[in-house]
């Protein structure tokens, strides 16, 4: 998969980690956005957390997802993960709805790559 974030400039990820994050979910096929944007609060959430092993549990993390940014809000005050997880579920929401689900290895790599984006914000937030 092409990495979706290659055009953008990395100096709006410092400057505007939130529209990085969107400009490079709009970047993706619309089918991968909601999985790329799910890996992003993921792996800010739960950094060492392995990839969704499949659909099922795709969806559960996305449930997970929202409650704990909703914790973390209260907790920090930072909105970045409450607002990525909200950008997932409506993205991801029409995939609940369709008769063939979309193929699992490139979701999975979708995730993986907003994953690894996640897991660096984490790090710049606690930094």
């Amino acid at each position: 998969m092409e990495d979706p974030l290659a055009h953008l400039p990395r100096e709006l990820l410092h400057k505007d980690p939130l529209g990085y994050v969107a400009r490079g979910a709009q970047a993706l096929p619309k089918d991968l956005r909601g999985a790329w944007l799910l890996g992003v609060v993921s792996g800010f959430l739960w950094p060492e957390a392995p990839v969704p092993k499949d659909l099922s549990a795709f969806f559960r993390r996305m449930e997970g997802a929202w409650r704990e940014a909703e914790e973390y809000f209260l907790e920090t005050g930072l909105d970045f993960p409450v607002l990525v997880s909200q950008w997932a579920r409506e993205a991801l929401d029409p995939l609940l709805h369709r008769k063939k689900e979309p193929p699992w290895e490139s979701l999975a790599l979708a995730f993986h790559g907003g994953q690894k984006l996640g897991r660096y914000l984490r790090s710049q937030a606690r930094g």
